[in-house]
């Protein structure tokens, strides 16, 4: 029988990782002012491929973690992808997947 949390222990997650870490580091409201412009700068600097690879991996981890509370999912996202952002709620992670959906 499979642990809880195996799925992801197991994925790796290279772009959203790198995404996460430049750009939803613990001064990111500062820089950015929101989770979505942090996206938007992201997608504005990074290159169309590096954008589709961030929304597929983005969208691998939410498929991995649906069923989770905010707090695991939060807890996944510093942990495992080094996000300093703490979604306030569920509906907070479509954010993220709608900027880089606009930004593609």
């Amino acid at each position: 029988m499979k642990k809880a949390g195996s799925d992801l222990d197991q994925m790796k997650f290279p772009a959203l990782r790198a995404f996460m870490r430049s750009y939803l580091h613990q001064d990111f409201s500062e820089e950015y002012r929101s989770v979505a412009g942090a996206v938007k700068a992201f997608c504005l600097d990074a290159t169309k491929q590096e954008v589709a690879a961030v929304l597929k991996e983005w969208r691998e981890f939410l498929a991995v973690t649906r069923g989770k509370t905010i707090g695991e999912v939060n807890d996944l996202m510093g942990q495992k992808l080094g996000s300093a952002w703490m979604a306030g709620s569920l509906e907070e992670l479509d954010q993220i997947t709608e900027a880089l959906e606009k930004g593609r």
